[in-house]
Formats: C-alpha cells, sequence, structure tokens
C-alpha cells in the first residue's frame, strides 16, 4: 500500500476510534471508551510517524516515538500518551470511573488535534 495511503488510513482511523469512544462515554461504558481512546491515541500517533518515514508496528515503537516527542517539547503529547495507555489498561483490569475516562478523552483529543494538523489534508 502507498504510504500516502497508510498515513490517511491510520488518521481516519484514529477519528473513528475517538468518535466510537464518545459514543461509550455516552452510554457510561467506560472500558470500551477506554480501549477506544488508547486506539485514537495511537493511530494518530502511527499516522504522524509514518509522514515522516517512521513506521511504528509495536507498542513500545508507539511508546518510544511518544517520549522522543516529549523530548522536542510536545511534552502534552507524551502526557495524553500515558493516559490512553492506562486507558488501555482500563479494559482489561477495569476500574477507572466513567469522570476519569471522560478527562482523559479531553486529554487525548487535544494531543490528537496536534498531531493531525500536521498531517496536510488528504489530496
Amino acid at each position: 500500500m502507498d504510504i500516502k495511503k497508510r498515513i490517511y488510513r491510520h488518521k481516519k482511523q484514529s477519528i473513528h476510534y475517538f468518535e466510537n469512544a464518545s459514543i461509550y462515554i455516552k452510554q457510561k461504558d467506560a472500558e470500551k471508551a477506554s480501549e477506544f481512546l488508547w486506539g485514537a491515541m495511537t493511530q494518530a500517533l502511527k499516522a504522524t510517524a509514518l509522514s515522516k518515514d517512521m513506521l511504528l508496528r509495536r507498542h513500545n515503537d508507539i511508546r518510544k516515538y511518544a517520549l522522543e516527542l516529549r523530548k522536542t517539547g510536545d511534552e502534552d503529547i507524551y502526557h495524553a500518551f500515558t493516559i490512553a495507555q492506562s486507558l488501555h489498561s482500563n479494559f482489561y483490569e477495569t476500574g477507572l470511573l466513567l469522570e476519569d475516562v471522560t478527562i482523559g478523552a479531553e486529554e487525548i483529543k487535544n494531543a490528537m488535534s496536534k498531531l493531525l494538523s500536521r498531517i496536510p489534508e488528504e489530496p
């Protein structure tokens, strides 16, 4: 698959996952919303990295890229990544309150916006 198509596929998937998370937040399903928020954040990071010719395949690759962004001054993106990571755990371990998920969603939304704005619109 063409690299540009892959970038836009990740970008679209990120937005789609965030929309699904919003639906599950409204339905008060913290666990499902948590997993979709994790997916939204990771897809945004993958899209951004791929636009810089970096392929992120594994969880550890994604974490390292988020940490690299932190070192270049994008502290809020790394912070949102750590929130997404804890939300990912919430899907399996449960226990976070819906309010925690909702607050996390706002931070992830802001980070996604920042990340995805770095990718030009699809032609």
